[in-house]
């Protein structure tokens, strides 16, 4: 993948990171009490939830910046692969986010 294209992806997940990182922290945050023992269960269920709040994410994005997606088709982006790619960003973040909290819930 070329430099520009990734650049745009980028800019384009600084539009929707804020709502995407929210959803990430409270479910990380409603469950760290239970977070441990049942730790594979809580992957599970955080990722089909994060799946149903990033289509609620993408519908809104989709709705409010309609407009402005010839930007990113002129650099090569369709809808689906910005989509998409923020999606794959999105769930490499909020992994590294768990895995982190993962390692310092076993030290505590």
């Amino acid at each position: 993948m070329r430099i520009l294209p990734l650049r745009a992806l980028f800019r384009f997940y600084r539009t929707v990171w804020v709502f995407s990182n929210v959803v990430t922290l409270s479910l990380i945050g409603f469950s760290l009490n239970r977070i441990l023992p049942y730790f594979s269960l809580f992957l599970v269920y955080f990722l089909w939830l994060k799946v149903l709040s990033n289509l609620g994410i993408g519908y809104i994005a989709r709705q409010k910046y309609r407009d402005q997606y010839w930007f990113y088709h002129n650099l090569g982006l369709s809808e689906t692969a910005l989509f998409s790619g923020a999606f794959a960003l999105d769930l490499l973040i909020a992994f590294l986010l768990i895995g982190s909290v993962y390692q310092v819930l076993l030290l505590l």
